[in-house]
């Protein structure tokens, strides 16, 4: 298994082309620099259905040829962690 670096940096990729696509748009590692991402719940201000998010994981997933554990290891940060909502906010 690759190291759990390696699997940080798929993981920052996954994030980047998530935010990249969600509404609104946002760069993740600005969001990074700018401390963004340490509030509260920071990520249910950004949108991208469901179906969108698997399709992103699954391309960069197997971009890196990444095995069933690593895939499993990286889902759980992904999903658990600072994926933007799947669930449209009402206006």
């Amino acid at each position: 298994m690759r190291s759990n670096k390696y699997l940080a940096n798929v993981c920052k990729e996954i994030y980047r082309e998530l935010y990249k696509e969600a509404e609104p748009s946002a760069d993740f590692d600005k969001l990074v620099e700018s401390g963004e991402v340490g509030k509260r719940d920071w990520f249910m201000n950004y949108y991208l259905p469901m179906r969108r998010q698997g399709e992103i994981f699954d391309a960069v997933v197997k971009k890196y040829k990444c095995n069933k554990h690593e895939k499993n290891k990286i889902s759980m940060e992904i999903w658990l962690g600072a994926a933007p909502s799947g669930v449209k906010k009402d206006v």
